[in-house]
């Protein structure tokens, strides 16, 4: 029987969502279904479409499309082909979307997936295994200077040039293969209780630059907003700065209704507000439920409802 992990801030965000009979929703990240099961079980007549690239995801999907036939459809794809894979069912706008923007515990749980630096396994981290790079390639060919920029861009790690001069130097000796290869690296290279956050920091670099996250993040909001019907609400849930950051300052332009320098006068760019943030400051998880589930300590939950655009 599949199982089914307790979504992070789940029912925060069934509330954010404002679920309501004959509408249409997206769940942009369906991972292990837990999200989706739930907004199927809300007891609304509602019709909610799924989306994931991820193989264990798909066939995750099977039970709750045996049991919602009618009212659940699973798209194989990216959460940046939101558009096409909604137009390609025949729907333009929605009424909610969710995006749950962590890694799925099923991927983080799985070594030969190489998601996580605490197992061993394949130096992998695709969230779509038909793409061609992985972590390993990345490690093992990418110039120091290329691998400091990433760890330093996408890890905010202070030490990203001594962890990439060392990758550098081990790399020369043997090639890194494994995740406990690299974990061990960094380890070596900071020898102090700062080495578990800067594994964390390296890992998800790597993850986050393989995987394309913050470009498909940001195309996949602008997209969402599109196709959100007025007083339709988007709802994004962030694990670390990176994200939250354009979550937030996407919500921020788009809730703006003129964007023309302070010294301007009058107003003459048109800018039209097409979002009304409902969340001024970031919903968190409760003590309970970080004692319950640790890795919801760093999510940050924020919603945003269409505008009608006149």
């Amino acid at each position: 029987m599949t199982q089914y992990h307790v979504p992070v801030l789940l029912a925060e965000c069934l509330q954010a969502l404002d679920l309501q009979d004959d509408k249409i929703y997206v769940d942009a990240t369906f991972g292990g279904g837990g999200h989706s099961r739930a907004i199927l079980e809300s007891g609304k007549d509602i019709q909610l479409f799924a989306f994931d690239q991820d193989p264990d995801s798909i066939k995750q999907s099977k039970v709750l499309k045996e049991k919602y036939p009618e009212k659940f459809i699973m798209i194989k794809e990216n959460f940046a082909n939101i558009r096409t894979g909604l137009a390609l069912e025949r729907i333009k706008k929605v009424d909610g979307i969710l995006f749950d923007l962590g890694v799925s515990s099923h991927q983080i749980n799985d070594p030969a997936r190489g998601f996580s630096f605490s197992g061993d396994g394949k130096l992998n981290m695709r969230m779509d295994q038909d793409s061609q790079l992985t972590a390993a390639e990345v490690v093992n060919t990418y110039s120091f200077e290329e691998l400091a920029r990433i760890f330093r861009k996408y890890g905010e790690e202070k030490e990203a040039a001594r962890i990439a001069r060392s990758i550098v130097l081990e790399r020369d000796k043997e090639e890194i293969e494994t995740t406990l290869q690299l974990s061990n690296i960094i380890e070596n290279c900071i020898i102090s209780h700062k080495s578990i956050k800067a594994k964390a920091r390296i890992f998800q670099a790597l993850r986050i630059y393989i995987n394309k996250e913050m470009e498909v993040l940001e195309t996949a909001l602008n997209d969402s907003i599109k196709i959100l019907n007025p007083g339709g609400r988007i709802v994004v849930i962030s694990y670390h700065s990176l994200e939250d950051r354009i979550v937030k300052n996407i919500f921020k332009y788009e809730a703006k209704s003129c964007i023309c320098p302070p010294e301007f006068p009058l107003c003459v760019c048109d800018k039209k507000a097409t979002l009304r943030i409902l969340s001024k400051k970031p919903i968190v998880p409760t003590a309970q439920e970080i004692e319950n589930n640790p890795r919801a300590r760093s999510a940050k939950l924020r919603i945003a409802q269409k505008r009608e655009v006149l």
